[in-house]
């Protein structure tokens, strides 16, 4: 996966790894923080070096104090001194401006809480360089600013943060140099002062960024109709439409109703009100490991998972295995998901290459209804470009579309319509041509 990899991160810097999904950023982190062997090479490092991975490693069953000072325990009487170990947590959250509350049981959280857990749990044990692998894939825009905020005064104290991303323009506004890997190489190092976004990014993919399609223009009925919702804790009295051949984006900062809307659209949780939508439907849900594949099944086996009734893989009561396998090869292809085959196992691709899949077997289908929660979470702008045109194809052709992103930029670029919102009430609604990104920041923030 790695082929004579050569890379430094020096202390004080800031120095980005872009590359694309199965590229062998994640698997080159894992080696340098010493989590797998390399098979040839050597690691020199100054100091611990600290991993907040892509995909959390927490427990999730456990607190947040409990994670954060797992293995260093403050003691006192011969007994974990809770009180101070959850002091020690909200004050660490204070200083870095990650706040979490101490007492919160991680599998309640959202993604963007979890990740905050994650950061603690690392800068918890003063490392000396820190690796981050995707860090800002569910923090809104604010969080993204504070979070390299933090960033710059570890580099001022000495730490070398590496920072492993997609997001270019997060690239060019923080870090002194970059890296790009292609196929397990370095095919690009300069410093950011020496390269522009768009070379990296024809590096990244070995090519130029494939376009996105223009929205046709479409006249369709309502095909979703959500009236009076309220899901208890998250959502009261929300009322929302979409017409057929429409994508309605959601705008908000992580745990402001998002996940409870998402759920009562797909069935997916209890609810008051009502909700008239197509039967046919294709999910994309925000966290692919919880909701969306079974790890250590095969590609097969993921892309069938919840469509044993699909009429395009059945012969009569049986699931037709040809069929699903010819269904199974076109999504990797038409998706460029990279696995030895179809009958790989799931974890043995990256986590962009998962994504992708799970994007594929929601759309392979021609569902009258998607939604879409973070879709490109995680993976590269080549596939993030596949991702939107797959949706606005979608779109085109009469599908009502429910998209919701922590991205601004991934709403203006798909959404004909914006709805912000916060602690599970809509604040505010934008048209395509007046998508005002102050004016949404503002309400995504409000009380």
């Amino acid at each position: 996966m790695l082929d004579d990899v050569d890379l430094t991160c020096e202390a004080g810097e800031i120095h980005a790894l872009v590359g694309e999904n199965g590229a062998g950023k994640s698997t080159l982190a894992a080696i340098a923080a010493g989590e797998i062997a390399a098979d040839a090479g050597t690691i020199e490092r100054s100091g611990r070096i600290g991993l907040v991975h892509q995909h959390f490693a927490l427990i999730d069953r456990l607190r947040v104090w409990e994670n954060v000072v797992l293995g260093h325990e403050p003691q006192r009487g011969g007994t974990i001194d809770r009180g101070a170990a959850c002091a020690f947590v909200r004050e660490l959250g204070e200083r870095y401006g990650l706040e979490v509350d101490p007492e919160a049981v991680v599998e309640t959280l959202p993604v963007g809480i979890r990740q905050r857990v994650e950061l603690l749990r690392e800068l918890a044990r003063d490392p000396g360089i820190l690796i981050l692998d995707e860090p800002t894939a569910a923090l809104s825009p604010s969080e993204v600013e504070r979070l390299f905020g933090t960033i710059a005064l570890l580099t001022q104290r000495g730490v070398g943060v590496l920072v492993i991303t997609h997001k270019l323009d997060e690239v060019f506004a923080h870090a002194r140099r970059v890296t790009v890997l292609r196929r397990g190489r370095v095919v690009e190092e300069r410093p950011i002062s020496a390269t522009t976004r768009e070379q990296v990014a024809r590096a990244m993919i070995g090519g130029e960024i494939p376009a996105i399609p223009e929205r046709e223009p479409t006249h369709g009925a309502i095909a979703v109709r959500v009236s009076g919702l309220a899901v208890p804790g998250a959502i009261e009295n929300l009322s929302l439409q979409i017409a057929a051949g429409e994508i309605l984006g959601i705008a908000g900062v992580e745990g402001n109703g998002q996940s409870a809307l998402a759920d009562a659209l797909a069935g997916l949780t209890a609810y008051r009100g009502t909700i008239e939508r197509p039967h046919s439907i294709g999910v994309i849900p925000q966290d692919r490991l919880l909701e969306a594949v079974i790890p250590n099944w095969s590609l097969l086996e993921n892309v069938m998972l919840g469509r044993e009734r699909a009429t395009s893989a059945k012969a009569s009561w049986r699931i037709d295995r040809a069929a699903a396998r010819a269904q199974c090869a076109a999504i990797v292809e038409r998706f460029d998901v990279r696995a030895a085959s179809i009958d790989a196992t799931l974890s043995t691709l990256s986590g962009g290459n998962q994504q992708k899949l799970v994007v594929g077997r929601a759309l392979v289908d021609n569902p009258a209804f998607v939604i879409a929660y973070n879709p490109t979470r995680g993976i590269d702008i080549g596939a993030t470009a596949t991702v939107h045109t797959e949706l606005l194809a979608a779109r085109n052709r009469g599908a009502a579309i429910l998209l919701i992103s922590f991205e601004l930029d991934e709403l203006f670029a798909l959404s004909d319509r914006i709805l912000v919102m916060t602690r599970g009430a809509l604040r505010g609604e934008f048209s395509e041509r007046r998508f005002d990104r102050e004016a949404i920041g503002r309400l995504m923030v409000s009380a």
